[in-house]
């Protein structure tokens, strides 16, 4: 995505979460739903912009996240995860990649991630309802020094994209 077409959605966003205010509750949900994905996907497309652009002065990635937890961070800002509890044991829901319960208790260890209790719809029609799960400020700050970064394995120096693996044919072709 272009920096022209990354600041025409963020107004499109704008506008439309003003807008769907006057629409009543349910309406302006529904009307938002997609906006923090598509904010967060704006994000990561202006920071790598702008790393490329400028790479000397970008922030250096917090070494202490993993990659599971980098991704979490992400789906939590698109809104992707809430967690609740039932017969004793806490879970948490997610779209894919599933962020699970040990990475939320983990990042929630670091305050980067919280839970508003009671705020999220049930997961089923008359359920109970779920604790929306937020970044705290510190998470947003974790995930601004890594959103756009291409992503890194164990054995892979960050801002470095790891090679592919042969494929059967290719391997043949190449002992030949």
């Amino acid at each position: 995505m272009e920096l022209t077409e990354c600041v025409l959605r963020l107004k499109q966003l704008a506008f439309l979460s003003t807008a769907s205010a006057d629409c009543g509750a349910q309406a302006a949900r529904e009307l938002t739903a997609l906006a923090p994905e598509a904010a967060v996907s704006c994000a990561a497309a202006l920071a790598a912009q702008t790393r490329r652009r400028h790479w000397s002065t970008a922030i250096a990635p917090d070494e202490r996240l993993t990659a599971t937890q980098r991704t979490a961070l992400a789906e939590i800002a698109c809104g992707h995860v809430v967690a609740s509890s039932s017969l004793g044991r806490e879970f948490t829901r997610s779209r894919e990649p599933k962020v699970l319960i040990s990475t939320l208790r983990a990042l929630e260890s670091k305050d980067l991630a919280e839970r508003t209790p009671n705020s999220a719809l049930g997961a089923y029609i008359g359920g109970p309802p779920q604790d929306r799960v937020r970044l705290t400020p510190a998470g947003i700050t974790a995930l601004a020094s890594v959103i756009g970064l291409p992503p890194t394995g164990p054995g892979t120096a960050p801002g470095t994209t790891p090679r592919p693996i042969p494929t059967a044919t290719q391997a043949t072709t190449r002992s030949r």
